[in-house]
């Protein structure tokens, strides 16, 4: 009997979505820097669960201007110093930017929660418990 009237075949599972697992926030807001960056990423795209994701951030994303540059929130870079003296890099940046290993932090992150507000010279106290100095706040031109 030929293979193509069995049901091996029925019993084969699809194959899973790929889902990237970052959702898109009631409020999504980014950078400017990171919304050329998911534009041309999105043109760029052959993957389409990730052209997915992408056209949904992108759908509702909101550019967010500070309003006081001295003051740390969405597309602010951030460095901090510990009681050690360890000095670390943060930037705080919109949901589909976000790279906890380079430092860009989600604004809705609690790293990024207990930044946002800061100025240079305040004390803060991160998620970890760790007390740090803000040594600096500045955003990109």
């Amino acid at each position: 009997m030929s293979k193509a009237f069995t049901k091996e075949d029925a019993e084969v599972p699809e194959e899973p979505v790929r889902k990237r697992g970052i959702p898109v926030p009631e409020l999504n807001f980014v950078t400017a820097a990171g919304l050329a960056v998911a534009r041309a990423e999105l043109e760029a795209c052959r993957d389409p669960d990730r052209i997915r994701e992408l056209a949904a951030h992108l759908a509702t994303a909101q550019i967010h201007e500070p309003t006081d540059r001295e003051v740390a929130g969405i597309g602010a870079t951030i460095v901090i110093e510990n009681e050690a003296g360890k000095r670390t890099t943060y930037r705080i940046v919109g949901a589909i930017e976000a790279d906890p290993k380079s430092g860009s932090v989600g604004w809705q992150s609690p790293l990024a929660e207990a930044l946002f507000g800061v100025r240079a010279g305040d004390a803060a106290t991160l998620p970890n418990g760790d007390d740090v100095e803000i040594i600096s706040v500045a955003y990109a031109n």
